[in-house]
């Protein structure tokens, strides 16, 4: 019988057996100890253990229900010790040993992401280049061809904008561009971002006056341009809690149980034509509430935005944000091909076929 321990480990609850924590715990404060002159250090420890994080749950998906010493070895492993971290002159002896020692069954995962140190616009191009390993600029040339061409394309742009996530961590970054999660490209990762972001503050104090006020400027007008949506987003506020009011009442008139709606209903909502909803049509009703839809989803998604810019509000998942664009893209499909069919009986002698 073994004593078993609660942990918290990038955020996950984990039962993880007393020989095993001890092993991890010495792992950790290594790492701590390892990267305690880097710039970062802090967050590279918590990428490392949101990493290992990763690999516990890999584990626990086959079944297992505590972490024992084996799983806490097997990620040592995986993510290579510290001590084996050679300095400069030896770096790259350290990574073709590394490279041997590696387990020859793991296989790098590239996944899409949104490349935040190398974005002009969105990072969508950059990100798609380092999924790809492709040079940036030609991704960016061929975004631009291909917006020319067909204008379209500037909508599936901001399909993607909002559907990729942005990589954030070193982890992302490291899956971003197909490299192996481990120590050492954790902690090279963490410490480049750190020296690009010295290198930007130095670079910003020798530039040119007109480059100064350039960058002066295109920040004036980013104020501005919050400060008008934030206007429309307050402005937007009433219609939507309107159209919400009015989503409710459609919605009850779809499910057709207008006739056993509780009398409070018509005292909260007195504004609210309850015989006219009653006998409208199915087809009808199922239009408005498309209608809605299309007008209302675009604001919740600028609502969003608007807060998580403000900090106030934590960015949606991917999966809510396919969710709400296949909603809108439904209700907007739904809404053009009403609109055509109901213009063949209008028009009959106006038909394409």
């Amino acid at each position: 019988m073994k004593k078993t321990l609660t942990i918290n480990l990038g955020g996950t609850v984990y039962h993880i057996d007393e020989d095993a924590y001890i092993l991890l715990d010495n792992y950790l404060n290594n790492l701590r100890y390892h990267f305690r002159n880097h710039e970062g250090a802090d967050e590279i420890v918590r990428d490392m253990e949101d990493r290992i994080a990763e690999l516990f749950n890999e584990y626990l998906r086959e079944g297992h229900q505590v972490v024992t010493i084996r799983e806490v070895e097997a990620v040592i492993s995986r993510m290579g010790k510290p001590e084996d971290l050679n300095d400069d002159s030896e770096e790259g002896e350290a990574t073709s040993q590394q490279t041997v020692d590696a387990d020859p069954s793991e296989t790098v995962t590239r996944r899409l992401f949104r490349d935040p140190d190398d974005r002009i616009l969105g990072g969508v191009a950059s990100g798609l280049a380092a999924y790809l390993g492709w040079d940036p600029t030609w991704v960016r040339l061929a975004f631009i061809l291909i917006g020319l061409v067909f204008h379209g394309f500037i909508f599936i742009y901001l399909i993607a904008w909002i559907i990729m996530p942005l990589a954030r961590t070193a982890t992302e970054k490291l899956q971003m561009r197909g490299e192996p999660v481990n120590v050492e490209n954790i902690g090279k990762t963490v410490t480049d971002g750190f020296e690009r972001v010295n290198e930007s503050i130095r670079s910003e104090k020798t530039q040119s006056f007109l480059h100064q006020l350039a960058s002066g400027f295109a920040r004036f007008i980013g104020g501005v341009l919050k400060i008008i949506l934030v206007i429309i987003a307050i402005c937007l506020v009433p219609c939507l809690l309107g159209a919400l009011v009015v989503l409710f009442a459609l919605a009850l008139a779809a499910v057709g149980v207008l006739a056993s709606v509780p009398a409070i209903f018509y005292h909260i909502m007195p504004y609210v034509d309850w015989e006219a909803l009653g006998s409208m049509s199915g087809p009808a009703i199922t239009f408005a509430l498309c209608g809605l839809m299309v007008v209302a989803l675009p604001v919740i998604g600028l609502l969003q935005l608007l807060m998580q810019s403000f900090g106030r509000q934590t960015p949606m998942s991917t999966w809510t944000k396919v969710l709400l664009i296949l909603l809108w893209l439904i209700a907007a499909g739904y809404m053009m091909y009403s609109v055509f069919h109901t213009s063949l009986f209008l028009f009959p002698e106006n038909t394409f076929y």
